[in-house]
């Protein structure tokens, strides 16, 4: 997890790192650290974070305010070489830059990969710093000199058009107080470690130097960026709109004072209260020509309802547009924007289609029963505290995810002990009404179905949408189900895709160098996702040109090829799979299974794997932290790979097909890990899959297994990738029991699984995958782009 500013484009810890399934993420606590490091280098913990109680506010104030940590952490910085600091992501780069005074480094970096004011506080800091000819680095030096570093962000502001003041003010929306919580929770992440590897250094000294410097930098530039936004725009920090049925939204709404006549309304609906941010994103829509507003739901912020997430905010926002329409400053176009939740809202809005609704951009669209709590209709232990973040008060309640430890110990004692799924949150002695109400819901019924649309009404969505996720995204399978199933039931649905190597944050915004340890190609580090879309939104309403990654339906990143490729549809993209069957090889071959393009004389033949569901010493079909890596860790599964290809080729789409089991129980949740096996022995982790066997062939009704007898289980939902294969690579998968942390057990009793424990595992699981089960791989002979 990285820090996370207080706008929503850019939104550092406060409301990104609870948006749904980015907490997973934040808990492998990997994503800081993208390159390789020497891992024969070791570093001592400094001595005042080993010792220190960082349970103590005193004892934090102490540690980030050491003189003697500041000088170890520039010495750290400055003893590594060239190498070690070109192999960082670009965020580590300029933060090790910065410790080692290298401004001009630093600006160098920033030209050369085309970042613009991504570091600005970096630059504004160092920048000071010269022409204050003030080499200390505390903030009672800078407190003095206050005036300086107004006057330079000043003189920045002044040569800049409203759109280059707002993309300034989004680099410098950090929120010093979730900085400090992020390099707390980093001490207390290594605080039981007596050497550091490098990797482990290189957290340390860049997430404290990056405190220092925001907390240096950014309490002067927001009184600056005050009186600045004052002076371009109109804005109406929380305007309060009651609806019948004495509903009450509250609203921020921001106008260029040069606007005049009546204009379209750029549009987020969002649970995630926070004005400050709301008026950066209304801002930012302003900007770019449109009327900018942030509705939050029922209940936030001036709101006299009751908090409810999720279940009414498709009429309330379906009303708020005919209220907005009836405005003397609307032309009575709105058009709807956002990612994860604010993606949900846009589909729950289209369910009752008002009819001054353009045009939608959902990014990430989360579904409960699609993403978080559920994938596949298994429950997801990532994000459990989400209802307490969002209800707990008017706004959101950080301190629900301020101590990662605590988190990962209660999903910890919630696997080992093997209670149910509905106990977490006892775990946690923290009780979660809403949590246990969806868990009361484990499948695609009525409860869901009333939210967002549902089979035939996805014909009347008649406006344009774009769709925008990522391969790395964990709610991708949410924002394909709405596309899919747009489609299915509008053959004429004007809906196209933007999808790239991106994760749930990235997806959202600009992207970073790096996703873990794997460099972006340059050319997907062009997706800008709110440029993007007002770019989409000027071509729909004003006749401008499409934005260059928006050429066709689908619009798609191949990793490794360093280029965009473009489709009709992913129908047309589906059409290009190889069906290919698990066969024994010869016995000369060091590995026992693989998959060949014969079908199967023998298909009764079958792999047995026997797992002992009650033994929580292990974990199966466990995802790799990073995508990149030496080795595949079969956790136990079966692995089963295809021959070397002998010709580059393309890989593009998801997996389909079905899998042939036999259980001795009636039911079980199934998955695989998904790898590219390189010609020098790279392993490059695609995406991991996960399903409930009793649910595969629908969401909405379960099917139990009949023990000891064979079932056809279809693959559902499985993640859609691309990605140049290389002459000399193949593909594997590791084929497994889902049995992780990351999820809850499913004990095959055919009961309901929210409520198995531990004492009801029975007999070990015995598991047979027939050689007739059917996997079809979406590959074709890779064509060099004219």
């Amino acid at each position: 997890m990285t820090l996370y500013r207080d706008s929503t484009r850019m939104k550092k810890i406060s409301l990104m790192a609870a948006m749904i399934y980015l907490i997973s993420i934040s808990l492998n606590f990997s994503q800081n650290t993208y390159a390789d490091t020497h891992p024969e280098t070791t570093y001592t913990m400094p001595d005042i974070i080993a010792s220190t109680d960082l349970s103590q506010a005193d004892n934090i104030e102490k540690i980030l305010s050491s003189e003697e940590l500041k000088r170890d952490l520039r010495a750290f910085a400055r003893s590594l070489t060239q190498s070690d600091i070109v192999k960082q992501s670009l965020f580590n780069r300029i933060a090790l830059l910065s410790l080692r005074d290298e401004l001009d480094h630093i600006n160098e970096t920033v030209t050369q990969s085309n970042l613009g004011v991504e570091f600005i506080h970096y630059q504004l800091f160092h920048q000071t710093c010269l022409a204050l000819k003030n080499k200390t680095r505390t903030q009672p030096a800078f407190a003095d000199e206050t005036q300086g570093l107004q006057g330079l962000i000043a003189h920045q502001f002044e040569r800049l058009s409203d759109e280059e003041f707002v993309q300034m003010s989004l680099a410098l929306g950090w929120s010093v107080p979730n900085a400090e919580r992020y390099v707390v929770n980093v001490y207390k992440q290594l605080q039981g470690k007596r050497l550091l590897s490098q990797s482990d250094m290189m957290n340390i000294a860049v997430n404290t130097h990056l405190y220092h410097v925001l907390n240096t930098v950014i309490p002067v530039a927001n009184k600056v960026i005050k009186q600045e936004q004052d002076r371009r725009f109109i804005i109406q920090p929380d305007v309060l709109i009651t609806l019948e049925n004495d509903i009450e939204l509250s609203a921020t709404i921001v106008r260029r004072r040069d606007q005049k006549m009546p204009n379209t309304t750029a549009l987020q609906f969002t649970i995630y209260a926070d004005e400050k941010a709301h008026i950066k994103t209304a801002m930012h829509a302003a900007a770019h020509g449109y009327i900018g507003m942030v509705a939050n739901s029922r209940g936030k912020r001036s709101s006299s309802n009751a908090i409810v997430p999720w279940e009414h905010e498709g009429e309330d926002a379906a009303a708020l547009i005919h209220w907005i329409t009836k405005q003397q400053w609307s032309n009575k176009n709105v058009v709807m924007y956002g990612g994860s939740y604010n993606g949900f809202t846009q589909w729950a809005t289209a369910k009752h289609m008002p009819k001054g609704l353009k045009a939608m951009a959902p990014y990430v669209a989360a579904n409960l029963i699609t993403g978080l709590p559920y994938e596949n209709n298994i429950a997801l232990t990532g994000n459990f505290q989400w209802p307490l973040y969002v209800t707990n008060n008017k706004m959101v309640d950080n301190s629900v995810y301020n101590d990662w430890q605590r988190t990962n110990a209660v999903i910890s004692e919630l696997y080992t002990s093997g209670r149910p799924m509905v106990d977490i949150d006892d775990i946690a002695n923290r009780p979660s009404p809403w949590l246990q109400k969806w868990l009361a819901h484990p499948e695609d019924d009525a409860f869901y179905q009333r939210m967002v649309p549902h089979q035939e009404e996805y014909k009347a969505i008649d406006v344009p949408v774009l769709t925008i996720t990522g391969y790395f995204e964990g709610g991708q399978i949410s924002a394909l189900n709405y596309l899919n199933e747009h489609y299915k039931y509008n053959d004429q649905a004007n809906h196209a895709l933007l999808i790239g190597p991106y994760n749930h944050w990235s997806a959202q915004n600009k992207p970073r160098s790096h996703h873990g340890n794997y460099k972006l190609d340059p050319v997907a580090l062009e997706k800008d996702t709110e440029e993007v879309v007002f770019a989409w939104f000027d071509h729909l309403l004003k006749g401008a040109k499409k934005p260059t990654l928006v050429q066709s339906k689908v619009n798609y990143q191949v990793m490794g090829a360093n280029e965009w490729r473009f489709a009709d549809s992913l129908r047309e993209l589906n059409q290009h799979t190889v069906s290919f069957y698990i066969q024994k090889n010869t016995p000369n071959k060091m590995q026992t299974y693989s998959l060949g393009r014969v079908v199967p004389l023998r298909s009764q033949q079958y792999i047995e794997q026997v797992i002992d569901l009650a033994d929580r010493s292990e974990q199966r079909n466990l995802a790799p932290r990073q995508v990149i890596g030496s080795r595949i860790d079969k956790q136990g599964g079966i692995q089963i790979e295809t021959d070397v290809f002998e010709q580059d080729m393309e890989l593009t789409g998801a997996i389909t097909g079905y899998f042939d089991i036999e259980v001795n129980k009636h039911d079980v949740d199934i998955g695989f890990n998904y790898y590219e096996v390189t010609r020098n022995g790279e392993v490059f982790h695609l995406n991991n899959y996960r399903s409930r066997a009793s649910y595969a062939d629908d969401m909405g009704s379960r099917r139990l297994l009949a023990p000891h007898k064979k079932r056809r289980v279809p693959i559902v939902n499985a993640r859609f990738t691309s990605k140049l294969i290389e002459k000399g690579s193949k593909l594997v998968l590791v084929l497994n029991v889902n049995k992780n942390m990351d999820a809850q057990v499913n004990l095959g009793t055919g009961k309901a699984v929210n409520h198995e424990d531990i004492s009801q595992a029975g007999e070990p699981l015995t598991l047979k995958w027939y050689l007739s089960s059917q996997i079809n791989l979406p590959l074709k002979p890779w064509v060099k782009s004219e």
